[in-house]
Parts: C-alpha cells; structure tokens; sequence
C-alpha cells in the first residue's frame, strides 16, 4: 500500500476530475468548509465522517472508496447485514453481551445495529475501524 494519506487522495480525485471544492461539496451534500476541512486537515475525513458519507464522495469523485484509503483487498465486501451477524457471533464467542461488546470496540453500537445499515450512517470511519479491528477483518471490506 502506497503511503499518501487519505485526504491528498481525495484532492487528487477531486483535481483530476477538474471539480472545485464548492462543487464537490454540493455533489455530495456538505458544506464547502467540509470538503475544504477533509483535504487540508489528515484525519478530518475519518474522524468526522460516515461509511456512507465516504461512500457518496467517491461517487462523485469516480473512485471506490478503497482508492481513497489505498491498497487492495482481496477479501469479499462485508454487507452491513454481516457485520451485525459477525457482531453477535464475536459477543457470542466471548461470552459478553452487546454493551460489554461496545466497550472494547469503544463505539455505542447497540444504538446503531438495528436496522443493520444505520452502522455505515451513524459510525464514523475511526469507528468502523475500531470495530472491524475487535472483528478481525479488514475495514476497507465494509465500506
């Protein structure tokens, strides 16, 4: 994997596609600050941002969200419907309930586990990586 960060990614997609801020940003619904805030401050797009919100920016910039972070999986995509299932099979095989569960991972996720899409709406990328590394796969394979 190649080590430029994610938001000089996003400013690349964004530059090649010979978009503006302020058109990317009602592409995608955000302010023009926002688009301005993910390529200028690292971490910005992760710790600020959805699974799904990632999701519609690629869209618009014409890239998989996979590009945005680098590398390749070679792994099959994990639906929000599997990462519930996977969820409660790491409560179950730890022996702990869901809000035990949540401790570790460090995200409330019983407020966003039911219907299982609102975990790509209401979690951020920090969180979804933070859950994916108690799942043991790979994040990049949720989005």
């Amino acid at each position: 994997m190649n080590g430029v960060a994610p938001h000089i990614r996003f400013r690349e997609a964004r530059e090649r596609l010979g978009l503006t801020q302020d058109q990317v940003a009602a592409q995608s619904g955000v302010s023009d600050a926002g688009v301005w805030d993910i390529e200028s401050i690292e971490g910005n797009l992760t710790c600020c941002y959805s699974p799904k919100d990632v999701q519609k920016f690629c869209r618009v910039l014409g890239i998989r969200p996979v590009e945005l972070f680098g590398g390749e999986i070679s792994e099959p995509a994990v639906t929000p419907e599997g990462l519930a299932r996977l969820i409660h099979k790491e409560c179950h095989l730890r022996g702990v309930t869901l809000e035990q569960f949540e401790d570790a991972v460090g995200w409330r996720l019983s407020a966003c586990i039911e219907p299982p899409e609102k975990l790509l709406e209401d979690m951020t990328i920090d969180g979804l990586q933070w859950l994916c590394r108690e799942l043991r796969i790979d994040w990049r394979r949720a989005l």
